[in-house]
């Protein structure tokens, strides 16, 4: 018996996909891919290196470099998020001005809302509920991030884990099982229309981040609003640029479109009821939130910062950019450090000259005189710890 060999290229990529005895694999990804397009070359013909994947004896597997054995891929669903996996570092290679977002988008009144990347909290359940409310998706799992900041999507189906949880709306359930396209006992790949789904190239301004919060038996939606460093915190812990990009160029791509960007906290336990929240949101008064205390750091059993007559100073660092009140700062080994109000105005003062704990303190007593001085000190004395543990300052010099 011969074999059956199809290669597919998906469209702006120097990689193939060359499937051996798997045709079914083979409509799977043109069904999971469909805003994204695939020519099919003969074997002989096709002109890039290529992702191998197999059908034998009752199973599908790929070729894994520098793996001892294949992958072995029970389901066709299973297979076909093996490949679309391995595909998305090809596109972050073949597109190197833009930057590759872990999170879910959809298109709400001709702008972006995105949910960054959290475990298990449902970003491809939320995007197919978005979808049956007759919204468009932009991506349940990745989104590319043009130069401009801009979101561009790939054109991938949303991906649901499976089995569905059971407290889901019979509307939306309805409507997963009416949009079956691939599926196994582990995945399901939704079929959506291109008035649901965006094509592969097609971008959209940001308009929104919205963080999840998916709490099982919530009584109804809620949205909280977050300054716009939440959100900046949370794109940047979720960029797939991979090990080589700098921080700092990144931080100056994201901060344009993070001015008076809408932030927000979402909790749900029902996904529609989701969707209708965060659209009545978006006309919503922005509602400021406190900024979140970090945790102290580690302590010995004595420390510099714990003397309120050690002078502080600056130790060099890589940039310095300001967000509404906050600041952020880039090490000089590449780390990123959010900095409310009034730690960024002591950070400027430090800029000028060295000062102690003591000093910080009382001039902190004449701005806000309604907090004790020995909680003052404290803090300070904290502040002074956390940044000498992110190596930003150290004791100045007698």
């Amino acid at each position: 018996m011969g074999r059956l060999i199809q290669t597919l290229q998906p469209e702006g990529l120097g990689v193939s996909m060359r499937l051996e005895n798997a045709p079914r694999l083979a409509e799977a990804l043109q069904a999971a891919m469909p805003g994204w397009p695939l020519d099919r070359w003969p074997a002989s013909a096709a002109p890039y290196r290529a992702l191998a994947a197999w059908w034998e004896e009752g199973c599908y597997y790929q070729a894994v470099p520098a793996r001892e054995g294949p992958r072995r891929l029970p389901g066709i669903a299973t297979a076909t998020c093996s490949l679309i996996a391995d595909l998305i570092p090809e596109a972050l290679k073949a597109l190197p001005s833009m930057t590759g977002l872990h999170c879910a988008a959809v298109e709400v009144q001709g702008r972006l809302v995105l949910f960054p990347a959290t475990h298990r909290a449902g970003k491809s359940l939320l995007s197919a509920a978005f979808a049956a409310a007759g919204y468009r998706v932009f991506a349940d799992d990745v989104l590319m991030l043009t130069a401009d900041g801009q979101g561009m999507a790939l054109g991938l189906a949303p991906r649901l884990r499976l089995p569905l949880p059971p407290s889901l709306p019979s509307g939306l359930a309805r409507f997963i099982v009416d949009h079956d396209d691939v599926s196994d006992r582990r995945y399901h790949y939704l079929a959506l229309d291109d008035g649901r789904l965006a094509g592969h190239g097609v971008t959209r301004p940001i308009g929104a981040i919205v963080m999840l919060d998916r709490l099982p038996g919530t009584p109804a939606a809620s949205l909280t609003r977050l300054s716009p460093g939440d959100g900046l915190l949370r794109l940047l812990g979720q960029s797939l640029a991979g090990e080589e990009h700098d921080p700092s160029r990144l931080l100056e791509r994201l901060l344009p479109m993070m001015h008076n960007l809408p932030c927000g906290l979402l909790r749900y336990d029902d996904p529609m009821a989701a969707v209708e929240r965060v659209v009545a949101g978006l006309d919503e008064a922005p509602v400021a939130a406190p900024h979140p205390q970090p945790a102290p750091a580690p302590r010995g059993s004595q420390s510099p910062a714990e003397s309120p007559d050690t002078a502080w100073r600056r130790l060099p660092f890589s940039a310095e950019y300001a967000l509404g009140e906050e600041c952020f700062l880039v090490d000089v080994g590449g780390g990123v450090h959010r900095l409310s109000a009034v730690a960024g105005g002591i950070w400027r003062l430090l800029g000028i000259e060295p000062l102690t704990s003591a000093e910080v303190a009382a001039l902190l007593a004449e701005r806000f005189p309604d907090v004790e001085r020995s909680r003052l000190g404290r803090d300070v004395a904290s502040l002074f710890e956390d940044l000498a543990v992110a190596g930003l300052v150290a004791p100045a010099d007698p």
